[in-house]
């Protein structure tokens, strides 16, 4: 089962709806916000269904998956290919 959609805490710019509905499909945030923006421009839907999610929504866990972490440190070149599919490795066994 999936887990239910929540404002995000660590992905936010302004209430965190964009973040939370990104991480909950797995998808980029930018393109939810994209997508949100387009739908301000083009009738005013956007505003309302942000306004509404915001209220509606419960605040989401500030806790980061330790994978994202590791992935992100992984893209800046801190950790080798090797140590993220040790961190990788050791999660699935945990």
């Amino acid at each position: 089962m999936s887990a239910p959609i929540s404002r995000s805490e660590s992905d936010r710019v302004i209430a965190g709806v964009a973040g939370g509905i990104a991480q909950r499909f797995g998808i980029n945030p930018t393109l939810v916000r994209l997508a949100w923006l387009l739908s301000v421009l083009f009738g005013g839907f956007g505003i309302l269904a942000y306004l509404i999610l915001w209220i509606v929504l419960p605040k989401g866990s500030g806790h980061i998956p330790v994978i994202r972490i590791a992935e992100e440190r992984y893209a800046r070149g801190e950790i080798s290919a090797a140590e993220l599919a040790r961190i990788r490795s050791d999660l699935r066994a945990a």
